[in-house]
């Protein structure tokens, strides 16, 4: 039986990448809600929630796991702050699972930029080939430091992560803007679509030279991303 997971940080087409290994890596195709789950996401507090209806499944599966899905920092928000993955490796190991799809953006800017414009819009997934319709905001600089703070944890996890499991698992990377490259990104099969591009997010927030003047005080803003495997290079 092969049990997947897609490892995901927001605003990376991790659902994409869902909807592409449940029905063309499982054995049959996997729905998650005729399996017993509202949805194919694990958050933090979800954990054992999804390790107890998962532990007895005899199939193949694919979920999505968040990368701050049990996982612990101890001593936020201190720059010197440690991170202890004991839960995910009892979820990776008891579970079984048997391969890592993992999920990343490229652009850390956009990432954020797609990440604030889904939440006060609320439109995080978009079905049936729908295109939202947005309006230009000023975006308060103390959300943005709680996003830009929220990525600058989730890097450093999902780097954590590739470095932690790359050998013990088999092993799969989607960048996002090469999501076309894998598979037929414009024929999804629940209908998701682009909503909108890098030039159209930042045209939306009216602030935008403020919303990146906060970013440039974190480490994500003068790193690179690594193309191969999504890792933060600093």
């Amino acid at each position: 039986m092969k049990k997947h997971l897609i490892v995901f940080y927001g605003r990376t087409g991790s659902t994409l990448v869902d909807h592409y290994v449940s029905r063309n890596l499982c054995n049959p195709v996997f729905e998650f809600w005729n399996n017993g789950f509202e949805s194919s996401e694990i958050h933090p507090d979800e954990y054992q929630i999804y390790f107890d209806k998962l532990k007895p499944l005899q199939i193949d599966w694919s979920m999505k796991y968040h990368v701050m899905t049990g996982t612990h920092a101890i001593g936020l928000p201190k720059k010197d702050y440690k991170l202890n993955l004991d839960d995910t490796d009892k979820f990776f190991r008891d579970l079984k699972v048997t391969h890592l799809h993992f999920s990343f953006r490229i652009d850390c800017m956009d990432t954020i930029c797609s990440h604030m414009i889904a939440d006060l819009d609320n439109t995080w997934v978009v079905t049936d080939n729908e295109v939202k319709t947005h309006k230009k905001r000023y975006i308060d600089p103390q959300y943005v430091r709680k996003t830009c703070d929220g990525f600058n944890l989730s890097y450093r996890l999902y780097n954590e992560y590739v470095n932690r499991y790359k050998n013990d698992y088999n092993i799969n990377f989607y960048p996002y803007e090469k999501l076309k490259d894998k598979f037929d990104v414009d024929n999804d099969p629940r209908g998701m679509k682009k909503q909108l591009t890098k030039e159209q997010k930042q045209d939306l927030i009216e602030n935008y030279d403020e919303v990146e003047s906060i970013a440039k005080l974190y480490p994500f803003y003068h790193g690179t991303i690594n193309e191969d495997n999504g890792i933060l290079e600093v």
